[in-house]
C-alpha cells in the first residue's frame, strides 16, 4: 500500500515535494488525521527539494558507497537517535509525551521493533496495545515483505481465535523507525512525489490509510464477540528492492480469547524500558 521513490546512483540526487506542516490536535486518532504531512526534524534521511553531490555531506542515515551510490546507515547510532528525535517532535506536536524505546531496541528483530513502535503510537493515544508478535503471523508478514506489498491473513482459520478482521502495512524504508515515521506522519497528499501511492489527491480515501491501520480501533475492526484483542506479525527483507530501502511489513490481526504463540509482547517491552 505504501511505496517510496527510488534513490538512483547518480552524480546529483534531487528529491522534491513533501509538504511541511505540524499536526494541530492532541492525540489524533482515526478518523481525525493530521492536516498535512509532518517533515522529519531533525532531517535524518534524504531531504526533499535538496541536491546531494557525490561524496558530499548527507543526513546521518545515509552515506556514499565507493561506487558513488547512496546507501543507508540504518545501524548508525546517530541515525537511530535522529529518527527517534524526529518521532518525538511529531508526537509533541500532537500534545503527546516523548517516547522511550526498550533498552535493547537495537538488538530486537524487525518484527519486535515494529510491535514496540505500533504500541507506542497506540498507547500514547489512549488505545489498547497490540498484545504481541506471533511466529505464525510473521510468516504471512514475511510473504508481504518479500513481495514488497501489503501482507494478508488468507483466512481466519489460519490463526486460532482470529475473527477475520485485520489490517496491514508495507513500506520501503531505512529502518523500522523510518517505516513507522512515514506511515504515521508522511502518509498524506504531497503532490507528485507523495509517499503513499493510494493517496492520489488531497481528499483521496487512501490518504493516511497506513496511519489508520496502526491506530485501528473498534470503529475500524468491530469485535463480533464479547472481547477482542490485537496481535501482529512483522516482515523484513534487507534492501529488498535494490534501491537502498529495505522492505518492512506488518500484519495486525484481531483475535478473541487467548492468542497463541506470542514470542514477544508489549508487556515485555515495557519491562525492558519502553514508555509510550
Amino acid at each position: 500500500m505504501r511505496h517510496r521513490w527510488s534513490v538512483a546512483a547518480v552524480v546529483l540526487a534531487i528529491l522534491t515535494g513533501l509538504a511541511t506542516a505540524v499536526a494541530g490536535a492532541s492525540g489524533v486518532v482515526p478518523p481525525q488525521n493530521p492536516t498535512a504531512n509532518v517533515s522529519a526534524v531533525p532531517a535524518y534521511s534524504i531531504v526533499n527539494n535538496k541536491s546531494y553531490t557525490v561524496n558530499g555531506p548527507l543526513p546521518p542515515c545515509w552515506t556514499w558507497s565507493t561506487s558513488g551510490r547512496l546507501v543507508p546507515r540504518a545501524t548508525s547510532p546517530t541515525c537511530a537517535r535522529d529518527e527517534l528525535a524526529a518521532t518525538n517532535r511529531a508526537q509533541s506536536a500532537e500534545g503527546l509525551g516523548a517516547a522511550r524505546l526498550p533498552q535493547n531496541f537495537a538488538r530486537l528483530t524487525a518484527a519486535e521493533q515494529l510491535l514496540v513502535l505500533v504500541d507506542i503510537d497506540r498507547v500514547s493515544r489512549g488505545e489498547a496495545p497490540v498484545v504481541g508478535v506471533s511466529i505464525r503471523l510473521d510468516r504471512f508478514a514475511q510473504e508481504g515483505a518479500a513481495a514488497r506489498t501489503d501482507p494478508a491473513l488468507p483466512s481466519a482459520s489460519e490463526y486460532p481465535g482470529a475473527t477475520g478482521g485485520f489490517v496491514a502495512n508495507w513500506a520501503g524504508a531505512i529502518s523500522a523507525l523510518d517505516a513507522n515515521y512515514v506511515w504515521m506522519y508522511t502518509d498524506g497528499w504531497a503532490g507528485r512525489l507523495t509517499d503513499n501511492y493510494d493517496c492520489t489527491g488531497p481528499s483521496a480515501s487512501g490518504c493516511w490509510g497506513h496511519r489508520d491501520n496502526i491506530l485501528a480501533n473498534g470503529s475500524r475492526l468491530p469485535c463480533p464477540v464479547s472481547t477482542c484483542a490485537l496481535v501482529m506479525g512483522g516482515g523484513f527483507v534487507n534492501a529488498g528492492g535494490g534501491d537502498g530501502f529495505s522492505s518492512y511489513s506488518e500484519l495486525i490481526v484481531q483475535v478473541s480469547g487467548v492468542a497463541p504463540g506470542l514470542y514477544y509482547t508489549w508487556a515485555r517491552a515495557v519491562a525492558q524500558g519502553a514508555v509510550a
